[in-house]
């Protein structure tokens, strides 16, 4: 029997939302910002849908900011320290920026080069802010190369001397971030809530 193919979007995956399996580069990066990125016109690195994570609707509990919305949860144990999953997304400089996107992340500040997933991305466009949920975030984004290629990765928090029982994410938990005063000071004349409110087909 051949084997099975992968999906090639995740279930339920909204159809508003162009998934990505590799980030999309701005044509108005130049040649040294494409080479500081490490992106050259050449094909980048294809991970497919990823197996360790799921988006889903949040019903429960009735007091999560994000309750009717949506939230990104383990599949699997992640034990601490996993790198996830990239933030994919559409990258650009300051010159591209979409300044009312609620999706966009720094890649480097001083350059001004982010990654936007307002209308195209993957799993990780879905990971909320841990406020009112948990005490504290499970993940992080972290800097990374692959192959040669700057990348923003989402990582379960590694165990540390102040969390030193932290033993990852268990299968079922929601993966949740910490967005950052600034993102909260930008958005302050919205009452603090998840920003995930695409919809999504059942």
């Amino acid at each position: 029997m051949a084997p099975s193919k992968r999906p090639l979007v995740p279930p339920h995956w909204p159809l508003e939302i162009v998934y990505l399996t590799d980030s999309v580069y701005s044509p108005q990066l130049n040649s040294i910002e494409r080479e500081f990125l490490g992106h050259q016109g050449r094909k980048g690195i294809s991970f497919g849908v990823n197996s360790s994570v799921r988006v889903r609707r949040i019903e429960a509990p009735p007091d999560h900011p994000a309750r009717g919305q949506y939230g990104l949860f383990a599949s699997k144990h992640l034990a601490p320290g996993t790198v996830v999953l990239d933030y994919l997304g559409y990258v650009h400089s300051s010159r591209d920026t979409d300044a009312s996107s609620d999706y966009d992340l720094s890649l480097d500040r001083e350059r001004g080069i982010g990654i936007d997933a307002t209308r195209m991305g993957n799993e990780a466009r879905f990971i909320n802010d841990y406020r009112g949920i948990r005490d504290s975030a499970n993940v992080e984004f972290i800097d990374r190369t692959v192959n040669g290629e700057r990348r923003m990765s989402v990582q379960v928090r590694p165990a540390g001397k102040r969390d030193s029982g932290n033993k990852g994410i268990a299968k079922g938990e929601e993966l949740l971030v910490n967005y950052g005063k600034g993102f909260w000071r930008h958005r302050q004349e919205k009452p603090v809530e998840a920003v995930h409110e695409a919809s999504m087909d059942e």
